[in-house]
């Protein structure tokens, strides 16, 4: 999608979270998770590019000592739907012992939590807590897996603004957007 049919689609898009809505819900969630986590020097493992936005927001509150790191694990390689995680980055630092805490923008069927989970209890990661800024509701095949924290619900819906894109673009709106289905490219 051309950044001109994406700023169209945009204009159609309906606001579901303001600016406020996600600053006063990531805090929320930021303080319930801090009482979890904040004494086990737990390393942050922010899955980009979604998580990018959701990690660098909780930072804001956490002020606790910990390791940031990041991978990059995709299901959707610039499409809508996707089926097998593809790796592009691993973590740099040692996962052994650690309480690893996944952030990522939206949980939708968690095949890529499922992936990335897995692969940090491979490396010894002690105990494993995800962190998504939205929860999508639906009756589409899910993994076998749930989010341990969520900021947000939606229905099933195409949204994107604070980590999630619309086809590449618009990850950096403060508020969560939606678009009529028949926009989505599903």
């Amino acid at each position: 999608m051309q950044i001109d049919e994406a700023l169209n689609v945009h204009k159609s898009a309906q606001q579901l979270f303001d600016v406020s809505d996600v600053e006063r819900a990531i805090s929320e969630l930021a303080d319930t998770v801090a009482l979890q986590v904040q004494d086990e020097f737990p390393l942050v493992l922010c899955v980009m590019n979604g998580g990018l936005f959701m990690t660098g927001q909780l930072m804001r509150f956490w002020d606790f000592p910990m390791t940031i790191d990041y991978v990059h694990a995709t299901r959707y390689r610039l499409a809508t739907l996707g089926q097998d995680v593809l790796w592009k980055a691993y973590p740099q630092n040692s996962l052994k012992d650690r309480h690893v805490i996944i952030v990522d923008d939206i949980f939708d069927q968690g095949y890529t939590l499922e992936e990335v989970k897995a692969y940090c209890l491979r490396q010894g990661a002690r105990k494993c807590t995800s962190v998504f800024l939205i929860r999508k509701h639906h009756q589409r095949k899910k993994a076998q897996i749930e989010a341990d924290y969520v900021a947000l619900e939606c229905d099933d819906l195409y949204v994107y603004g604070s980590g999630m894109d619309l086809h590449s673009h618009f990850r950096n709106l403060s508020g969560v957007f939606s678009i009529p289905a028949e926009l989505s490219g599903r």
